[in-house]
């Protein structure tokens, strides 16, 4: 068997992970600030995921866990932890919204449960719209 060198496995490596990362969409750094009291202040117009209600996308990390937003109306929007109910695996971006990878449940772009084994919709985040920024914490 032919060695490997260290090079090598350190290019594969960094290849899949940015091959795992490139499928998770993500809030631009530049679009999500974390004010000192550890929110997120998002800045709605650089995300264009956000453009249409109905959109959704993953803002950062509030408190250690995985935040997504959704525009639910013309001036409204949700904020919801990335963790699902049913055994706290972080979901990931779908077609249709969001999905637990670990055992298949299903949810809309905002958050509700379309399909368990989870029962509830992933939990609210409190979000409070200011201008063109949503706050949330």
């Amino acid at each position: 068997m032919a060695q490997v060198s260290r090079r090598e496995v350190l290019a594969g490596v960094c290849g899949i992970a940015a091959l795992s990362v490139a499928g998770a969409p993500q809030a631009s750094a530049s679009a999500v600030k974390k004010l000192a009291d550890g929110r997120l202040s998002v800045n709605i117009k650089a995300l264009p995921a956000l453009k249409e209600v109905g959109g959704s996308v993953r803002v950062g990390s509030l408190k250690g866990q995985p935040v997504g937003l959704s525009r639910t109306g013309p001036s409204t929007f949700i904020a919801f932890s990335l963790m699902c109910p049913h055994q706290g695996v972080t979901v990931v971006k779908s077609e249709t919204g969001w999905e637990c990878k670990a055992h298949g449940s299903q949810f809309e772009s905002d958050g509700e449960l379309t399909f368990g084994p989870a029962t509830t919709r992933l939990p609210q985040v409190r979000a409070k719209v200011s201008g063109s920024k949503v706050i949330i914490g």
